[in-house]
């Protein structure tokens, strides 16, 4: 299971049914993740942005990988470089998903994205614009809290925190 969190902008509609996910219900605090049927969490953002997060897994050699798909349910055009967080490091990548971050609550410790030698984030690389109807699958890796830890935070700018649960990968 997993969770997102963002900073600011987040439209806080719910489903299409008008039903708002049980990570957006108020006083709810239960980890969010996918059905049993291997739907995802749909995240609302700003200005009909989508995050649907997929699957939540740690794997062997100590990473986390969130996996998901981000698509533009709204009328206008998306400037993808709000989901990059906008620190020096988030913007060296260009357009990404480099501004997520998981935190651990217990923990008191933040994770951000795993970077390469040259410093690039391991995560998904958008167009700079996000046009009306455009999809695209998202993955964001992150170092792995300890062992122990299976519930964490999901930040992505312009979307709301939610909590996640962490599976192990088979």
């Amino acid at each position: 299971m997993f969770s997102l969190s963002g900073c600011g902008g987040g439209d806080s509609g719910g489903s299409p049914s008008g039903k708002k996910p049980a990570a957006e219900q108020p006083g709810t605090q239960k980890p969010a993740g996918a059905d049993s049927k291997g739907n995802g969490l749909e995240m609302k953002g700003a200005n009909g942005a989508v995050l649907t997060i997929h699957s939540v897994q740690r794997y062997k050699g100590g990473v986390v990988t969130v996996r998901g798909e981000m698509r533009n349910d709204g009328k206008q055009a998306l400037n993808t470089d709000h989901w990059t967080g906008g620190n020096d490091l988030s913007l060296k990548n260009g357009y990404s998903s480099s501004g997520a971050s998981l935190a651990d609550l217990k923990g008191k410790k933040r994770y951000y994205p795993l970077r390469d030698t040259q410093g690039h984030c391991l995560c998904t690389q958008f167009h700079p614009v996000f046009q009306p109807g455009d999809r695209a699958p998202v993955f964001v890796q992150f170092p792995a809290p300890p062992e122990g830890t299976t519930e964490v935070d999901f930040a992505m700018p312009t979307f709301d925190t939610v909590p996640v649960k962490i599976t192990v990968a088979q």
